[in-house]
């Protein structure tokens, strides 16, 4: 995974971070775990030959990944 792929990551979490209200916010940690679970998921399944735009064909992935931290972090 090159440079570019890893910026691409962090910019749609700041994106979908900025969907949720202002009460639902993922903070700076949620936003850096949630970059981290979207970089492992795409690059586990790149092996598949899958890439970001299989991805954004069926869903919105990142905002999933900060729903998962935020999930997790009820718990």
């Amino acid at each position: 995974m090159n440079t570019n792929y890893l910026d691409d990551i962090a910019q749609r979490i700041a994106y979908a971070a900025e969907q949720f209200t202002p009460s639902r916010r993922p903070n700076a940690r949620q936003k850096a775990d949630a970059a981290a679970v979207l970089r492992d998921m795409v690059q586990a399944t790149e092996i598949h030959g899958l890439s970001f735009a299989d991805f954004d064909g069926i869903g919105d992935f990142p905002r999933m990944a900060i729903q998962l931290v935020q999930h997790r972090d009820k718990h």
